[in-house]
């Protein structure tokens, strides 16, 4: 295409510029009403926000807000704000600049907020009660926010800083938006599914009353409420307050700070443990020591005197009688020795071999000793068995003795 002869062009900056002249002109003193989103006041006394109603928005710019306004701001509040109609040059965006403003009420979502925040208060959800306590010494710490942004970043340092021995398991998820209510509240029931996990941080950056919507859903808060595991929320900034806040079981003012509340430093766990460890040393050193000191008032006493000198009595009985036992058991075995004595003499006297060899024989018949009262013949066949010798003999006669 060709330029029109002789056109009048313009640079960003003249066109930027033309058009905030119009505007202030044509649009220098105007009321208008809206719902209040973000809010933020700066250390330099002007306050930034949104203006919304159901269609549209526009941001707005209060100067020297702390100086000229003692009302206070909250998103929200349904306002009517007069001043003028601008464009910021630098960025070529359109906004409101604000002279004076004026409360008028709350806005359909605050409205929507505080009936649902009763309605979950009511119902005990919010109560101290219900609230778990946080594990002092996690292992495995589960995460609840978007893998994007400088939130999940900020975190991690905190924990390889401070206890770089605890397993993170991260779950990515959507934090704003028409599908984050259902990803948040699918990804506690993940991590309570999950079993190992003994801490879990819901987290995201700070923004608008909008993008914080999801936090402040009836599903996402009931979702936490039902974990079985500890939630500690870490939403916003420390001005933001969503009722995921009110259930968790800990609120942190920041992500950074849910992840400092989470754990301890391992240096603060050792100084722990060196201390429990004095303290124990202690109690017993000083138990030893009232134990001693009992046993000397103890032995002091004249009752202990007269105990020590039964028992040294005692004692000595219990020597003499010992004395007395052992050589009464030296006796008694001496007896039975010499008993023993008698009894082998009397049984070696019985020894068959030790008769014969005082002189006296053995006789026998068919094999048996012949006794006095046995019955003999003439004639019989008998055995004289003599210490060496066997002799074989006839009875060729009896003669009575």
């Amino acid at each position: 295409m060709e330029f029109t002869k002789n056109p009048s062009v313009h640079s960003v900056t003249q066109l930027n510029n033309r058009v905030k002249s119009y505007i202030e002109k044509k649009y220098s003193s105007i009321y208008v009403t809206g719902e209040v989103s973000s809010y933020q006041l700066y250390p330099s006394g002007h306050s930034y926000f949104v203006l919304k109603d159901v269609s549209s928005e526009i941001s707005c710019v209060f100067f020297n807000a702390k100086l000229s306004n003692t009302l206070d701001i909250r998103p929200g509040m349904q306002l009517t704000l007069k001043g003028k109609v601008s464009l910021y040059t630098a960025k070529g965006k359109f906004q409101f600049i604000v002279d004076s403003l004026y409360p008028i009420g709350h806005g359909i979502i605050h409205d929507n907020f505080e009936k649902l925040k009763i309605k979950l208060k009511n119902e005990g959800l919010f109560l101290d009660e219900n609230k778990k306590k946080i594990t002092k010494f996690p292992v495995t710490v589960g995460i609840i926010t978007s893998l994007r942004g400088a939130v999940i970043k900020d975190v991690i340092k905190v924990f390889k800083n401070k206890a770089p021995n605890v397993q993170l398991i991260i779950r990515n998820t959507i934090i704003q938006g028409s599908s984050a209510v259902k990803e948040i509240s699918d990804a506690i029931k993940d991590l309570n599914n999950f079993n190992r996990i003994d801490t879990i941080i819901l987290c995201r950056g700070g923004g608008s009353i909008e993008d914080l919507a999801p936090f402040n859903d009836e599903k996402v808060v009931r979702s936490i409420f039902k974990s079985s595991i500890p939630v500690i929320s870490g939403v916003g900034h420390e001005t933001d307050f969503t009722l995921t806040d009110m259930v968790a079981d800990v609120r942190a003012s920041t992500p950074t700070a849910a992840a400092e509340i989470s754990v301890y430093y391992r240096s603060e766990i050792l100084q722990r443990l060196d201390l429990q460890n004095k303290k124990i040393n202690y109690l017993i050193i000083n138990k030893i020591n009232n134990i001693k000191s009992q046993i000397k008032s103890f032995k002091n006493r004249k009752a202990f005197y007269i105990l020590e000198h039964k028992l040294l009595t005692f004692k000595r009985q219990l020597s003499s009688n010992k004395k007395d036992l052992v050589l009464n058991v030296k006796n008694k075995f001496s007896n039975y020795h010499n008993k023993i004595n008698i009894l082998k003499s009397y049984f070696e006297n019985l020894d068959p071999d030790k008769v014969l060899s005082k002189g006296y024989a053995i006789v026998k018949l068919n094999g048996n000793i012949i006794s006095e009262k046995d019955n003999i013949s003439i004639g019989e066949k008998i055995k004289i068995y003599l210490k060496s010798k066997k002799i074989k003999s006839e009875i060729l006669k009896i003669e009575k003795k």
